[in-house]
């Protein structure tokens, strides 16, 4: 386990600035430390993966940036996010992201803390299902939150989450994202990630809440189960790239994460459903959705305020729904 709350993100930044060569003395007047702690932290970023040139003469030279980079994460959000991501925490490798945030809730970390691994060894989805988590290929993550509301508001949490998933992959990529009520991040009919809210919380107040993330980023084809092969996708198969920088796409998520949470903070929750409804891919559309052993039918109208899926059934009522299985129809 690695915590970062060190300033290896302005060296990042500073290096990144410069085409070129940037000399350790500039570096050391810029951070107002010595030549020798500058020399410390390029050795402890290169053992990060980053690959930097060094010259007695000129200084240093950023050549290559790893694929996930705390450092990198940190340094794209320095200044542009306010609660989430001040500390992030990071594991080469965890059974559950969000088992370790909800344990680490409990003993009273600051809220915004971020939990990242390179791969999980029981990941969790919905309904107690596993969640595919090899090493080396997507986003997993979870954030710590304490809002002062009632537990029946807690699916606004999910809400807010996937909307802010969905905003950040359009930004970095050229897929179209959807999201499929309630939880599932989706592009080209498939399931790209989703998202799992855990809560502590006595009858009136959650305590806190636990938003965990997973985005399948570099998966290749293969890598997915024959089950879930054609319901399962990554950006980079619908891309068709060599590979997806996982640290641009987890800083972008972090930064929507902050903006679509201080929104939520400010009691908008309709600014929230609003843009739910704008990216969603089941309003509108004849669903099955299971709840259980139960199977119902219908057209997904709307959801509510309290992000439950309003079902038009064939006999023409409604049926509120809180959770369950969409199917998508037509």
């Amino acid at each position: 386990m690695v915590l970062f709350m060190n300033n290896n993100e302005e060296i990042i930044k500073l290096l990144k600035k410069k085409e070129d060569f940037i000399s350790g003395a500039e570096i050391a007047n810029t951070l107002k430390i010595t030549r020798t702690a500058v020399w410390k932290r390029i050795n402890f970023l290169r053992n990060t993966g980053y690959i930097i040139d060094a010259s007695t003469r000129k200084g240093y030279k950023l050549l290559k940036s790893p694929d996930l980079s705390i450092e990198e994460i940190k340094s794209a959000i320095l200044g542009q996010s306010n609660i989430i991501g001040k500390d992030i925490i990071f594991f080469d490798t965890i059974e559950s992201t969000n088992t370790y945030a909800m344990k680490l809730a409990d003993t009273g970390c600051p809220e915004g803390t971020v939990i990242i691994a390179d791969a999980q060894t029981g990941g969790k989805g919905r309904l107690g299902r596993k969640w595919l988590s090899p090493h080396g290929k997507n986003l997993y993550m979870s954030v710590v939150l304490k809002p002062a509301i009632p537990p029946k508001d807690a699916s606004l949490l999910t809400l807010m989450s996937a909307v802010a998933c969905a905003s950040a992959i359009k930004q970095v990529s050229s897929l179209h994202v959807s999201i499929k009520w309630p939880n599932d991040i989706m592009t080209c009919n498939k399931k790209l990630g989703g998202i799992l809210t855990e809560i502590k919380a006595d009858m009136d107040r959650i305590f806190h809440a636990v938003i965990g993330i997973g985005i399948n980023i570099n998966l290749d084809i293969n890598d997915i189960p024959d089950e879930i092969r054609t319901t399962a996708t990554s950006i980079k198969i619908e891309q068709d790239i060599a590979a997806f920088s996982r640290s641009i796409v987890t800083a972008e998520i972090i930064k929507e994460l902050d903006r679509w949470y201080s929104i939520f903070l400010q009691n908008r929750r309709k600014a929230i459903i609003k843009e739910w409804l704008k990216l969603s891919s089941t309003i509108g559309r004849v669903v099955k959705v299971t709840v259980g052993a139960n199977t119902f039918t219908g057209i997904a109208e709307t959801i509510d305020e309290e992000g439950m899926l309003i079902l038009r059934l064939s006999d023409n009522t409604t049926k509120k729904i809180s959770a369950g299985d969409v199917t998508i129809l037509r």
